[in-house]
């Protein structure tokens, strides 16, 4: 049983990264999104939704590692955006990981990283729209990857996933990938 956190700004790839994953191993990915777009089609992105989305992740990370026997999967992949300067942000990783660690539970943390302006080209990717209806409104979408990425530290610094969460295995990519546009 294992947990595969794929961490990295918006754009950045968790998700088609996420999706090779599951090509290749027993574990089935659950995108951010998934749980925040279910409740902002009745509640807009309110600070009620993404409540409800991080109580919703919480709740099946435990029944996961309580119900191993029945799982349909032996692992689960998932991407976030963490800001690594928020403490919140830190306290629910932290969270995420006691979960699956206090049940012997393997966990691995996957950072990936790519420049600003490969993450502006990839945010209106085909793919990314037809699975995210959030960043289906362009403007608004490019507006928010682009303010985050001043607002928000969303690359950990040096050793610092280590220390904060000494039992996850740990593994950083800057991503060289060309996709086309």
């Amino acid at each position: 049983m294992e947990l595969i956190l794929l961490c990295g700004p918006q754009a950045v790839g968790k998700m088609t990264v996420g999706l090779e994953l599951e090509r290749k191993i027993e574990a089935r990915l659950l995108y951010n999104h998934q749980t925040i777009d279910l409740f902002a089609r009745f509640l807009t992105y309110t600070p009620q939704t993404f409540h409800l989305s991080d109580a919703v992740r919480t709740d099946l990370f435990q029944q996961f590692v309580e119900n191993e026997e029945t799982n349909a999967t032996k692992g689960i992949i998932f991407t976030v955006v963490i800001s690594f300067g928020s403490e919140t942000d830190w306290k629910v990783l932290e969270n995420w990981v006691s979960i699956f660690t206090d049940a012997n539970a393997t966990v691995y943390f996957v950072e990936l990283e790519v420049d600003i302006n490969e993450r502006i080209k990839r945010n209106t990717l085909e793919d990314r729209l037809a699975a995210k209806p959030s960043k289906r409104d362009i403007e608004f979408s490019h507006k928010e990857l682009v303010t985050s990425n001043v607002r928000h530290r969303l690359n950990s610094d040096e050793g610092e996933v280590e220390a904060r969460l000494p039992l996850v295995n740990y593994l950083t990519q800057v991503l060289q990938l060309n996709i086309q546009v």
